[in-house]
């Protein structure tokens, strides 16, 4: 039995991996809540669709050397692949901004309240949110404060406002801090038409003024009795968030979110290569793909129509993820795309680095690997050198569809037009004799009408 790395912010209990299960050991004094959370309506209604699937396990049965009687286990569901708000994109994190706030209501209704509002405690489910822990419940009692508001505007609001009023992106916020954005930040990043805003003013400008204000209070002054705040006004306050939020909005548009219609195929090839890449997941018919360059999901719909399971898109353009995010046919399906930049992955994070895993630990079996007009930007772009990129590939999954760009195309021409060409090993030739390497060409196809070739691959372990 293993302890989760990220599990010790709560004093009263701990999650462990084990066999595949998870399992999360609480403290007596939580029990009798956990009877009634368990049993009510709330969350029967939102078991395993909104909120984990969770049950109360005899785990000293299975595990006989756990004698001590001051806890109980409950087991829950098991999330295939857990994800992280630095990989998420505007749309993705305001969409669990939302799904937080609805879930926040739901449980005021039925007397329960959540006592944080980290976006680590919200993962996804066949490609939907879904609350991942439960000791963030608590009884609702009538006058009791939102705890959460601050930790919500710092992991919620205050990204989505930057990116929607400046156009930063919140990422390296989120990977530079496991807490999100102060007010405090945020109010200095807003350019000055952000004052009009009577919700910034309110939830951010004043927020940043008082905090520096508390910063500057000596520790020793009292803080004297507040009155508790009324269930009518909470629920307003979320309404209010909810409307705002939805109303943000990234408009910017950017080189790559547009690519497909901005490429450099003539509609014959693109054709032909929607072809080869549907014979080639008709072939293997993955349970889990995975899409390096994903840009707006193209081929992430060609694979589900063609028998994929699931399928995770990672991409580095922000504004391509999020409108594959916001794809309806894949909104429909298992699926994910995720901002991320292969020479700059997600870093482990948090308490001795451990508290938040870099995303590979994280990533489930990849039974097939799609890597399309992705070559020249790693190994041209960014000095890759074209063996350790195929490496990587090989690592990363034992069958593999990958196109190779050659020097001749009119986007490997414009890479190089203000660099010199120090690239003497970046020919098909040496593509393949690394390829060979690590597994076995099953088929090589020219795209005509088109310089470039796509290699169907296993791995010599295959």
């Amino acid at each position: 039995m293993q302890l989760n790395p990220a599990s010790f912010r709560d004093p009263h209990a701990r999650v462990y991996d084990y066999e595949g299960r998870v399992l999360r050991e609480v403290s007596n004094n939580k029990k009798e809540f956990f009877l009634e959370f368990l049993d009510s309506d709330f969350y029967r209604q939102l078991r395993g669709k909104s909120i984990v699937e969770t049950d109360f396990v005899n785990f000293r049965k299975i595990e006989k050397n756990k004698t001590s009687t001051d806890t109980f286990f409950l087991e829950h569901e098991k999330i295939e692949f857990i994800t992280y708000p630095h990989e998420w994109c505007f749309e993705t994190l305001k969409e669990v901004a939302i799904f937080h706030l609805n879930l926040q209501k739901k449980a005021l209704d039925s007397g329960f309240f959540l006592k944080d509002a980290s976006p680590y405690n919200v993962q996804f489910k066949n490609g939907k949110p879904i609350f991942i822990d439960l000791l963030s419940f608590e009884s609702y009692h009538e006058g009791d404060y939102w705890v959460a508001y601050k930790q919500f505007c710092d992991n919620f609001l205050n990204p989505l406002v930057i990116r929607s009023h400046t156009g930063i992106e919140h990422n390296m916020f989120f990977r530079g801090s496991i807490d999100g954005v102060d007010a405090r930040l945020t109010s200095a990043i807003l350019p000055l038409k952000s004052w009009f805003s009577f919700k910034i003013i309110s939830h951010i400008h004043i927020r940043a003024w008082l905090e520096k204000k508390v910063d500057s209070s000596s520790p020793s002054q009292s803080i004297s009795s507040r009155p508790g705040i009324s269930k009518k006004n909470i629920q307003a306050l979320w309404e209010s968030l909810e409307i705002f939020i939805k109303k943000l909005s990234a408009r910017d548009l950017t080189y790559w979110s547009e690519y497909e219609n901005n490429n450099s195929y003539v509609k014959t090839a693109v054709q032909i290569k929607d072809n080869l890449v549907r014979n080639f997941i008709n072939k293997y018919k993955p349970n889990t793909l995975l899409d390096l360059g994903c840009n707006r999901g193209r081929f992430c719909r060609i694979a589900f129509e063609s028998g994929a399971s699931k399928v995770i898109g990672l991409d580095i353009d922000g504004s391509a993820v999020d409108k594959a995010n916001l794809d309806y046919f894949l909104r429909s399906r298992d699926f994910i795309a995720l901002q991320f930049d292969l020479m700059n992955p997600s870093p482990a994070i948090g308490w001795q680095n451990i508290e938040r895993s870099i995303i590979w630990d994280r990533m489930p079996r990849i039974d097939t690997l799609i890597c399309l007009a992705l070559v020249h930007h790693i190994c041209i772009s960014k000095n890759v050198p074209l063996g350790d990129f195929v490496k990587f590939l090989f690592n990363l999954s034992k069958t593999i569809l990958v196109e190779f760009v050659p020097k001749t195309d009119s986007m490997v021409q414009g890479l190089l037009s203000n660099r010199s060409d120090i690239f003497d090993d970046y020919n098909e030739e040496n593509f393949e004799r690394e390829l060979s390497k690590h597994g076995h060409i099953i088929e090589k196809r020219n795209i005509k009408d088109s310089s470039r070739t796509l290699y169907e691959c296993v791995s010599s372990n295959f």
